[in-house]
């Protein structure tokens, strides 16, 4: 009996200790290092009052033609990406009800929570995300209705947070590939290096940077092009970016 009231206490105080934990009020934004098995976890926390107020998980996919996880989820097309939102959005309610930000395991969510919870820590030691000028949050996907010169429907993946771009993933889907080979331009790249003629980095190295670039800037509209396509300022980048920033304000449009 003793021992049992020992245990309730501790497990009472535990909880006080995480319902006591206050948190500056903003937006907050983290996501894996890398891609593991081509897909990264991104985390979107809001705090107000002190409290995480809302969380939003997802995961975006070097997959050819690849929308984030969650929208692919809505469109109804693919039961098992369904069936995790499903569980991510039991997640997140977890997260918000009992503000703890280490669990091992939710009751009804997927059975690795630990991506999920990792993120959710990072974020609350970053800053807060400043408040950008687009006016809605979320994941924006756009591709080109045609291949470029180089046999490629451009794609490009943004998230916004707090108005604020994030995150971008410039994606390619190589045309008339043989079904041994993945369309993925930035999987093959990363598998082998995309063959780019005088280049000095890997297709896949470039279009991160000129990523980057657009997260650094905000607008597509702000990335300088030479008459040749390439850009100017974005520095290792040699590579045509102009069907890239056609599609990036494509994507952009839609979060305005």
């Amino acid at each position: 009996m003793k021992r049992a009231f020992i245990v309730t206490t501790l497990a009472v105080l535990c909880a006080a200790v995480l319902s006591a934990q206050n948190y500056k009020d903003g937006f907050y934004f983290a996501q894996d290092s890398d891609f593991v098995s081509n897909q990264k976890n991104q985390v979107a926390l809001e705090v107000k009052g002190g409290k995480i107020a809302s969380a939003n998980w997802n995961i975006i996919s070097l997959n050819a033609g690849a929308k984030d996880l969650k929208t692919i989820a809505k469109s109804g097309s693919v039961p098992a990406a369904a069936n995790w939102a499903n569980q991510a959005a039991t997640v997140e309610q977890f997260l918000v009800s009992s503000q703890n930000t280490k669990a091992s395991s939710v009751p009804g969510g997927p059975s690795n929570v630990k991506p999920f919870f990792d993120l959710v820590q990072k974020a609350l030691k970053a800053k807060a995300v400043a408040k950008g000028a687009y006016s809605k949050d979320g994941w924006y996907y756009a591709e080109a209705a045609a291949a470029d010169e180089y046999h490629t429907k451009n794609s490009v993946l943004v998230t916004v947070v707090n108005g604020t771009v994030v995150d971008v993933l410039w994606n390619g889907i190589l045309q008339g590939m043989p079904a041994s080979v993945n369309p993925s331009k930035m999987i093959t790249s990363k598998a082998n290096g995309y063959p780019m003629t005088g280049a000095k980095k890997a297709w896949h190295v470039q279009a991160a940077a000129a990523a980057a670039a657009l997260v650094k800037n905000q607008d597509p509209d702000k990335i300088k092009l030479k008459a040749n396509g390439t850009p100017d300022g974005i520095s290792g980048v040699t590579i045509q970016v102009k069907e890239y920033v056609d599609v990036a304000k494509a994507a952009v449009q839609s979060a305005r």
